[in-house]
């Protein structure tokens, strides 16, 4: 059986910088998906019929609510409400990226698959 050697990556992070001098670290991890699991009953199906708004507010939810104290889905809605749409689709890129949606690889395709049917 072959060596398999796997580049380490990072998981992205986007510092939104808030209109007041408020600053809110969103980060593309693991305990990212697994807060996006929790957050959305219904599973992938039901995530992807929501609106952009709504999916942007709940990847900025899940994103942020570990890394920011009193972070809530409320505060999430409002900010991505005021947002102009390029920031909406950067956050729902860097999530896309982060998901490896974007990837070619069938075996990651397969994986990534299987982790967003649990969401």
């Amino acid at each position: 059986m072959s060596k398999k050697i796997m580049q380490c990556k990072s998981a992205p992070e986007i510092e939104l910088s808030i209109d007041g001098g408020e600053s809110i670290t969103l980060r593309f991890d693991v305990n990212m998906f697994s807060n996006l699991q929790e957050d959305t009953k219904g599973g992938l199906k039901s995530f992807l019929k929501k609106s952009t708004a709504e999916m942007a507010a709940l990847i900025l939810y899940a994103a942020g609510k570990d890394n920011n104290e009193n972070f809530t889905r409320e505060k999430a809605r409002a900010l991505t409400s005021a947002m102009d749409f390029a920031t909406v689709s950067e956050i729902i890129e860097t999530f896309n990226e982060s998901a490896g949606i974007n990837s070619e690889d069938p075996a990651q395709k397969k994986m990534i698959a299987e982790i967003l049917k649990s969401i």
